[in-house]
């Protein structure tokens, strides 16, 4: 009997309370999607090296996954406690027929276990399918092919997520028997007639939270601007945060008493309709609930930006891989300026030959080349930069002495990249940069200075700066070089030689060999850097990409895997806040009814209500996410140029349209509650 009971008590509350099983099956879908990525890879042709870098990919998933059903947990047990409490007068009548506590509780236990298998049965059989599409999504971050299509069932996802949401169902259990234990009767029987407690609502006490709130936002957003999160580990960093947590929790508390006020001021609109009633139930949800209201504002915050940000990074990485591998292949040789160094010069490609690697194997065309170590010092040189990023970085950034390239291995470097030679006058210089966040400083450098002093020679500087790539780099860390007339460049010390060359024949197959061999003389290399103090480093096109397409794969998914579960936590909590309003106010609304109020009244009285409680956080969340968006983009860039507007334009409008169904959702559930 309590089986069927429970059975049937679920069927009802289904009706009022879908947007919870939406959510849950939404959850499990997502969870098992993100963490059936490893086996989608089955489908791909792919390299050793990818195979390994989406393994790290697939166990920071991993970790996350942990996080991410901890907020699942906390949402599943909230919304069980939310939708008990709304039951506590029919419990009180099962306890006035007989019905023992124990029974009322296993009666719980029952009706969790329908709602976790349904949830799990729905939420599977849609993740799987849909995570047939995360295949073609993955292929295309890697560049690969995908063989023979074939329907994949990852079975470890399947068990991790049965095991993850088992777990959150069976601690719900728990503390519903723990809940039920203290039940009392006269408390359960009355529990209808209880009213919620507001918390003071004195006018000029809430307009000056309103001042102390917006001051307290206002103060953080200089803070992050000025940070630019060059360094998050400085004070100023910390300081913006609280400021920003203490400003949001301010402004929700004084919405309160404020807002009311405010309209109030308005006689015709306030006395509109159905505008008093609907203020009165709008302020009285707002002023109980103001501390949720602010933490799904910071989580649709942190959603909107991981999601904005998450796109704009995989963007960036997938534009920047091609511009800063312009040759097949570069050999590297750095000094450690700790050590002592043998400046000897010696051609990389001889010494690759002592080392069991003839460049002549796999290519016709290479070059040897060196970068100098000029006296001028980076952050000296643009110590007076206008631009406010750079000034920012300068504070955190390692000094160092920029480099020099000679005038005719920059040609050459050129024509092996298809690009055509340059001139230069005697005692001329030319800036080259591959790093986006630097051109604005050059132009302005340029702008303002027609000569620069390099040791006791006076250069000319050319106008027309390059943005280009002068050896394969694993990042855009080339914030400027100097190109000068050979003479000029062997006056200093070499501090970095450089080999670079185009294979020949399948650049597939060449790649392969020429990395068995940098395996087999892996010994001689160490010895050599252990004997000359330098070190030597291979960075291959190839490489690059499979390397950008890896992290742009991994953060893409962690910031869409965080900021979903993050949008439907904070939306489904609002949901059930309306939800669980409507069922508390069935008795005004009866007497609305009975007053001659028409429905069409009462629903755009609903409609009205749950669109400004959804519309607050989301609006106070996507004026931080200007902020915070407007600071990251400046940081991406450091990784590659991209389309900063459009890629953002893209993540908030999805967020958005995901909001909108919990949103349109939660009116019909309210109208639903109300109208039967």
């Amino acid at each position: 009997m309590l089986f069927k009971l429970s059975k049937r008590n679920v069927q009802r509350s289904m009706k009022d309370y879908s947007i919870y099983f939406f959510t849950l099956v939404l959850g499990v879908c997502i969870f098992y999607i993100f963490n059936s990525v490893e086996a989608q890879t089955a489908m791909m042709d792919m390299t050793e090296n990818q195979k390994k870098l989406m393994e790290v990919t697939t166990m920071i998933i991993s970790i996350v996954s942990v996080f991410v059903s901890f907020i699942l947990g906390f949402l599943i047990i909230y919304a069980n406690n939310f939708i008990i409490k709304k039951r506590n007068r029919e419990f009180g009548i099962y306890m006035t027929l007989g019905i023992s506590r124990s029974k009322i509780a296993f009666m719980l236990f029952y009706e969790t276990i329908i709602v976790g298998v349904m949830s799990l049965a729905v939420g599977l059989f849609v993740g799987v399918f849909l995570s047939q599409g995360l295949a073609s999504v993955t292929a295309k971050l890697f560049s690969v092919d995908m063989k023979k299509y074939q329907f994949i069932f990852s079975k470890e996802a399947c068990i991790k997520t049965i095991i993850y949401f088992s777990i959150m169902f069976f601690i719900t259990m728990i503390l519903n028997f723990v809940v039920v234990s203290r039940y009392k009767l006269i408390n359960l029987i009355n529990s209808q007639r209880k009213n919620e407690k507001l918390k003071g609502t004195n006018l000029i006490l809430s307009v000056a939270l309103f001042i102390i709130s917006i001051v307290c936002l206002g103060f953080a957003y200089k803070l992050i601007l000025e940070n630019a999160l060059v360094d998050i580990t400085d004070n100023n960093f910390k300081l913006s945060i609280l400021l920003g947590v203490v400003g949001t929790v301010l402004f929700f508390r004084s919405l309160a008493g404020f807002l009311i006020k405010l309209v109030q001021n308005d006689k015709n609109l306030y006395l509109k309709n159905l505008n008093t009633f609907t203020l009165r139930q709008l302020n009285s949800k707002i002023n109980t609930n103001y501390i949720s209201m602010s933490i799904i504002c910071l989580m649709l915050f942190i959603s909107i930006g991981m999601y904005s940000s998450a796109i704009g990074l995989k963007n960036a990485m997938e534009k920047s891989a091609e511009s800063q591998t312009p040759y097949d292949a570069t050999f590297i040789e750095t000094y450690n300026p700790q050590e002592k160094t043998n400046y000897n010069n010696e051609k990389l490609s001889e010494i690759l030959k002592k080392l069991d690697l003839n460049v002549n194997d796999y290519s016709k065309e290479y070059l040897d080349y060196n970068f100098y170590k000029s006296p001028i010092k980076f952050i000296k040189m643009f110590e007076n930069t206008s631009d406010d990023f750079l000034s920012k970085q300068l504070k955190v950034t390692m000094d160092h002495n920029i480099p020099i390239i000679k005038l005719s291995d920059y040609n050459k470097l050129n024509k092996m990249a298809g690009k055509k030679p340059i001139n230069l006058k005697d005692k001329e210089v030319l800036f080259v940069t591959n790093s986006s966040t630097m051109e604005n400083p050059i132009k302005d450098y340029i702008k303002n200075n027609k000569s620069i002093k390099i040791g006791n020679d006076e250069f000319k500087i050319n106008e027309n700066y390059q943005n280009q790539s002068l050896e394969n780099d694993l990042a855009k860390d080339n914030f400027i070089t100097f190109v000068v007339e050979d003479k000029y460049a062997d006056k200093y010390d070499i501090s970095q030689k450089c080999l670079s060359f185009n294979y020949v024949g399948d650049k597939k197959d060449t790649e392969n060999n020429l990395t068995k061999n940098l395996e087999k003389s892996k010994n001689k290399q160490i010895q050599y850097q252990k004997d000359n103090g330098s070190i030597l480093i291979f960075i291959s096109k190839q490489m690059v990409l499979e390397i950008n397409m890896s992290n742009a794969a991994m953060f893409l998914y962690i910031g869409l895997y965080i900021g979903i579960i993050f949008l439907i936590s904070s939306a489904a909590v609002l949901a059930l806040n309306q939800l669980s309003g409507a069922t508390e106010s069935l008795g005004r609304y009866e007497i609305l009814k009975k007053l001659g109020v028409s429905s069409k009244m009462i629903n755009k009285s609903i409609f009205i209500q749950v669109f400004i409680y959804f519309s607050l956080p989301i609006a106070l969340a996507l004026v931080h996410s200007y902020f915070g968006i407007k600071v990251a983009n400046n940081v991406i860039k450091i990784f590659g140029d991209y389309d900063t507007v459009g890629t953002n334009v893209v993540a908030v409008v999805s967020i958005c349209v995901i909001y909108a169904i919990y949103f349109f959702g939660t009116c019909k559930g309210y109208r639903r509650i109300v109208n039967k």
